[in-house]
């Protein structure tokens, strides 16, 4: 059965998770080749539209999101499903480059306060744009139902009565303000062979 995407690699460190995520040949490449799959997304998690996000049309999401790349459209949802979890800091973000030589290649950086949590969103935002994209006639996914299992597993992992507690007071990397975090998803990096393409944040609302 075909695929939407191939994640190919996944590494993480304290501070984030890198994935190297190939778009499949015969798959659209971007939002703009299924308006009705892309739309699909955005009803399951609505709140991707006012995502901050650099380095496209505009400093919003919704301003590129009929027009950008399906990598671009999963970082997003990620970022978002983190968010919605509330065990990722004050703001989630991430960033989606293109690997030079493979117009269909792109590694997907997203903030890494817990590599469960991290894994954990990636893997089902692809389950989700799966869905969208290839199994529309399918029951669609449950999006609160999906961010508080994903929750729930986390915080057995942790092993922590108060784990919610715990990770909103764990601020070595949490990023405080929007502004720190658009100069964080704006941040220089170094990947050799790669080129930045943007970059998005979500914070969370009290």
């Amino acid at each position: 059965m075909s695929s939407l995407f191939n994640i190919m690699k996944i590494t993480v460190d304290a501070r984030k998770l890198r994935a190297r995520v190939l778009v499949n040949p015969g798959m659209p490449l971007m939002t703009s080749e299924d308006i009705e799959a892309t739309a699909r997304v955005y009803y399951l998690a609505p709140a991707i539209a006012k995502h901050v996000c650099l380095g496209d049309a505009g400093r919003e999401f919704q301003d590129c999101m009929g027009n950008t790349e399906l990598a671009h459209l999963l970082e997003h949802l990620s970022v978002e499903i983190m968010n919605e979890t509330g065990l990722a800091g004050d703001i989630s973000c991430g960033r989606t480059r293109g690997v030079a030589g493979d117009d269909r290649l792109f590694e997907i950086e997203l903030s890494c306060p817990d590599d469960v949590l991290a894994i954990g969103a990636l893997s089902s935002a692809s389950f989700m744009m799966e869905w969208a994209f290839l199994h529309p006639e399918a029951t669609a996914p449950d999006f609160p139902g999906t961010v508080e299992a994903l929750r729930q597993m986390v915080l057995a992992l942790r092993g922590e009565a108060e784990g919610a507690e715990a990770a909103e007071e764990s601020g070595d990397e949490r990023i405080d303000t929007e502004e720190d975090a658009v100069e964080a998803v704006a941040a220089p990096d170094d990947t050799e062979g790669s080129a930045p393409v943007f970059g998005g944040a979500a914070a969370r609302e009290e």
